[in-house]
């Protein structure tokens, strides 16, 4: 197998946690080497992933990690918006989403935070964070719903 490089210009972090801004980074999704699907190598890690049209959930499909990246990046802002306002950091988020006909993208989905008790006034500035990652982190503006619900922790 060949070595791949960045394109010329293209500058590649470290691998750490910090991204400045400015810097780059890389993965990689290559064939598998038994098999006919691909795996993602992202910062050392291998993932597999599942072709979108097939009907095997072995491992997840493109949708279902572009799914999972916002639904995680929301667990994130939420765990630190409870932190900043003292309370407890107990938010988890579950996602549905639902395709156009063509499989490969995806046309709404749905987030649902589940908040700790007494999280309920930090729910606004929550749903406005996640629209702001939304915009900075998408070419086209998909339709994304957020619902939020009081966990029982």
């Amino acid at each position: 197998m060949s070595a791949v490089r960045p394109r010329q210009g293209t500058e590649v972090s470290g691998g750490d946690d910090s991204h400045p801004a400015g810097t780059g980074q890389v993965l990689f999704v290559i064939p598998r080497e038994r098999g006919d699907g691909f795996q993602a190598s992202i910062r050392g890690h291998m993932l597999d992933l599942a072709d979108p049209t097939s009907s095997h959930a072995l491992a997840p499909t493109p949708n279902d990690l572009f799914v999972a990246a916002h639904a995680s990046e929301l667990a994130w802002c939420a765990r630190r918006l409870l932190d900043a306002h003292g309370l407890p950091a107990g938010a988890s988020v579950s996602a549905t989403w639902r395709t156009d006909g063509d499989l490969s993208a995806v046309a709404q989905f749905d987030l649902t935070v589940a908040l700790p008790p007494g999280a309920q006034a930090v729910a606004a500035g929550l749903g406005a964070a996640l629209d702001r990652s939304l915009a900075a982190g998408s070419v086209a503006r998909p339709t994304v719903h957020i619902g939020f619900e009081q966990g029982d922790r």
